[in-house]
């Protein structure tokens, strides 16, 4: 016996000695495993984030993100339900284009919503500033797009029209808030009063891995957070049009945060 074999036996021997009857795991199989452990024990929605810095400087309808789109996100929109005190009287029930505005130029301007009453005086004074401009209760989303430049003119907002789910996922990637018109009975929501808003606006926040949009929906109070498919979203997505949004123009509005 050469002497490489014999110094691979006792090698070999050695490894046994040491190890004795037991399996020895590889480090990088360990660590595979507590990944996927971990995994398991994830909440259903992805970490909160903060707004991605872009050098972009306007939202468009054809051209897509030229960063990478992130497998998830789930920015920090704070969030009010249409009737923060739980009163669904008028103006209340019929404020949701009101609630997401005010969910949208909060996020903007990196200003949360203190308590129901603070949401409750946000409503109110974009309710009356709905009556200033003349506009109807259910407004569209270019009247939106002009309450929201009433509050502030420096707000960057833009009307897109006929949107693709990844264009929605590339503008929230890049830190952007979405206001999504709809035909509301068309979303499906159990916890809205039967048989549901025949009109419809609510903020996208986000979106899952698996195919699901985060929202935030002033339509109730459970609404924070609250997931749609997005196949859902795509087919109640639709403007006012004279009542009769299922058959509205499907269109967003994208607001950039301040600052980035």
């Amino acid at each position: 016996m050469n002497l490489m074999k014999k110094i691979l036996l006792i090698i070999g021997a050695l490894a046994i000695l040491l190890a004795g009857t037991s399996v020895v795991v590889p480090k990088w199989q360990r660590h595979r495993e507590i990944l996927e452990a971990e995994k398991l024990l994830e909440r259903e929605l992805p970490p909160i984030i903060d707004p991605i810095s872009t050098t972009s400087s306007s939202t468009s309808s054809s051209s897509p993100n030229p960063n990478p789109t992130r497998a998830e996100v789930n920015l920090a929109v704070p969030f009010t339900s249409q009737a923060p005190t739980g009163n669904w009287d008028l103006p209340y029930q019929e404020a949701c284009e009101e609630a997401s505005a005010l969910m949208a130029i909060r996020y903007v301007f990196a200003n949360p919503i203190t308590d129901p009453a603070d949401a409750e005086a946000g409503i109110l004074d974009l309710v009356k500033a709905n009556e200033k401009l003349g506009f109807p209760i259910d407004q569209t989303a270019e009247q939106v797009m002009t309450l929201i430049h009433d509050v502030d003119p420096k707000i960057p907002v833009a009307l897109v029209k006929d949107p693709t789910i990844e264009l929605l996922k590339d503008q929230l990637s890049e830190g952007h808030v979405i206001i999504v018109p709809a035909a509301g009975r068309e979303l499906g929501n159990p916890f809205f009063q039967s048989p549901g808003p025949l009109y419809h606006m609510f903020v996208l926040r986000g979106y899952t891995d698996d195919g699901y949009f985060i929202t935030n929906d002033p339509g109730t109070k459970r609404g924070e957070g609250y997931l749609y498919p997005f196949d859902r979203i795509m087919s109640a997505m639709g403007d006012w049009n004279d009542g009769d949004p299922a058959r509205g123009e499907k269109v967003v509005l994208v607001l950039k945060p301040l600052g980035n």
